[in-house]
């Protein structure tokens, strides 16, 4: 079936040739721009939720304690956190889980033991915990603990992966009005280079909305071609990006 007939040679004008071309590039930054807010996003989601009903409890060591003391201390302080109420657990992570944790400044062969560390509980609580009281009776039973809920961190963290959302959100708008600027432009760069081919379409009764309907198509189709090269490219690269990044979770 033949689509519909073209009296102007649209075709011939450089600045609608290259119509396509930016609006490939401008699909595919905002293909991108929308895939990296999108991640964010997920991000932030996972990581407040990760976080939420949980803390740490550090058992730092006393002056001229023994490895001994600080290990009995920390029983005492997980012991003391399980009778309260409101807590769903208290697990004390080993020595060796922490020298791992610091293994990528201290190195892999680093005597922990002779480092004065503190030890941590990690500990997940329940919706009616009281705060305040959990860490009234952790200093009454342990002397030197102190508890960290991340709820500083946390809310600073969340707050900019927000930030990035409304910055990429932003972006992807602003794209897509430089793209639609640069579509009226090149319609009227059109309109300017066949003037006189129009001045004889309206002498032989052609009306504006014939002309018009003319470039309506034409940017339409041009449109169309760019958006669907730059969309393909777009999930093209993220694609690319995903194996990479599989490979590395499962290998980590």
């Amino acid at each position: 079936m033949m689509g519909p007939r073209s009296d102007l040679p649209l075709s011939d004008n450089p600045a609608v040739r290259i119509l396509p071309w930016i609006v490939a590039l401008m699909v595919f930054l905002a293909t991108l721009t929308l895939a990296g807010g999108l991640l964010v996003g997920t991000m932030a989601n996972q990581w407040s939720q990760g976080l939420s009903g949980t803390l740490t409890v550090q058992v730092g060591p006393l002056k001229n304690e023994s490895l001994a003391e600080l290990d009995a201390r920390v029983i005492q302080a997980t012991r003391a956190i399980l009778k309260t109420p409101g807590v769903k657990s208290a697990t004390a992570i080993p020595l060796r889980d922490i020298a791992a944790m610091l293994e990528p400044w201290l190195g892999g062969e680093a005597n922990v033991k002779g480092l004065p560390l503190p030890r941590l509980i990690d500990v997940a609580l329940g919706p009616d915990i009281d705060l305040e009281a959990l860490a009234q009776r952790i200093r009454k039973a342990t002397p030197g603990a102190e508890i960290d809920n991340h709820q500083y961190w946390r809310d600073h963290l969340i707050t900019f992966l927000r930030s990035l959302e409304i910055v990429a959100a932003i972006m992807v708008l602003l794209i897509a009005i430089t793209t639609a600027t640069i579509v009226v432009f090149a319609t009227r760069s059109g309109l300017a280079v066949h003037r006189e081919v129009i001045e004889v379409l309206h002498l032989i009764g052609a009306p504006d909305a014939y002309i018009a309907g003319q470039f309506q198509r034409h940017a339409q189709r041009l449109g169309l071609i760019g958006g669907g090269a730059g969309g393909v490219l777009g999930l093209a690269t993220l694609l690319g990006l995903h194996s990479p990044a599989e490979e590395y979770n499962n290998a980590s």
